[in-house]
């Protein structure tokens, strides 16, 4: 079976965006909600996402929700999962220096999504640029590429398989139509 393809909805995608630029330097993190591939449909659609304040940084150097937050928010979602149906989740990962980071899961990421049963996660990277601006487009590896303002992002979504030696990233393609027009056209490409 083909790799499932991931539709993102504009308004989920822009929300994502801004969440990575409000928390530039420091990584964001959110839920992901929409639909899982079905027997007819083999693609993943992000509906909407709902970016997380309330966050800590952990000794390893990866983010987790607060205890508080948790206790708010997972308690009301798992409670309602028809009105919040949770694919998964996303974060950004922001340069830092020198250290530039990649749109893919790090080994701390997958293995939370091993350990809490996470479908997909989308990965941004998010970079600030002097005068290069890049037109929305998609990169090589499926994922989406563009610049906004100061930023540059490259995103990209991916899911947990299991491998010979353990659990891995695997990269899909990535569908976000009215949203790369939307971007390209207020940027004054189109």
């Amino acid at each position: 079976m083909d790799l499932p393809i991931v539709y993102i909805e504009k308004e989920p995608f822009l929300e994502m965006i801004l969440a990575s630029v409000e928390t530039f330097k420091r990584e964001c993190f959110g839920y992901v909600f929409g639909y899982k591939p079905s027997n007819k449909r083999n693609s993943y659609i992000i509906t909407s996402v709902m970016p997380i304040q309330l966050i800590k940084k952990r000794g390893n150097g990866l983010i987790e929700q607060s205890k508080l937050s948790a206790r708010n928010i997972v308690g009301c979602i798992d409670k309602y999962p028809v009105l919040f149906p949770v694919i998964g989740d996303f974060h950004s990962h922001p340069e830092w220096g020198s250290h530039k980071r990649i749109p893919r899961l790090s080994d701390g990421d997958i293995a939370d999504m091993v350990k809490n049963g996470c479908s997909l996660g989308v990965v941004i990277k998010i970079s600030s640029i002097n005068k290069e601006r890049i037109l929305w487009q998609r990169g090589h590896d499926g994922g989406i590429k563009g610049s906004l303002a100061n930023y540059k992002f490259h995103l990209n979504v991916c899911r947990v398989v299991e491998g010979a030696e353990g659990f891995l990233d695997e990269c899909l393609t990535v569908n976000a139509p009215a949203a790369i027009k939307a971007m390209n056209r207020a940027l004054g490409y189109f």
